[in-house]
């Protein structure tokens, strides 16, 4: 990848992410510790967005509760996969 490409890659994620209106700070930052989640970032990252989100004036309560919808559609999920693979199974 070009410098140039990562330059406009930056730009996009800046626009996206860091843009002023729309989406409070705080709910910005707990959209991006729940992403990271999902995705499987490290703990260091995810832990940066939670205190940000924090700093930003986002409750402990509405952060665990956003941590635990992401947990929810991931076990969702995963569960489905798994029951899925059970009915295959009995059909094959």
């Amino acid at each position: 990848m070009g410098l140039k490409t990562l330059d406009s890659f930056d730009g996009f994620l800046t626009h996206s992410i860091y843009r002023q209106g729309g989406l409070s700070d705080g709910h910005k930052e707990m959209l991006l510790a729940c992403i990271c989640v999902g995705a499987g970032s490290a703990p260091p990252v995810i832990a940066n967005h939670c205190r940000k989100a924090l700093a930003a004036g986002l409750s402990r309560d509405d952060l665990i509760q956003a941590l635990e919808i992401t947990a929810a559609v991931a076990a969702t999920r995963t569960l489905a996969s798994g029951i899925n693979a059970v009915i295959a199974a009995e059909e094959s």
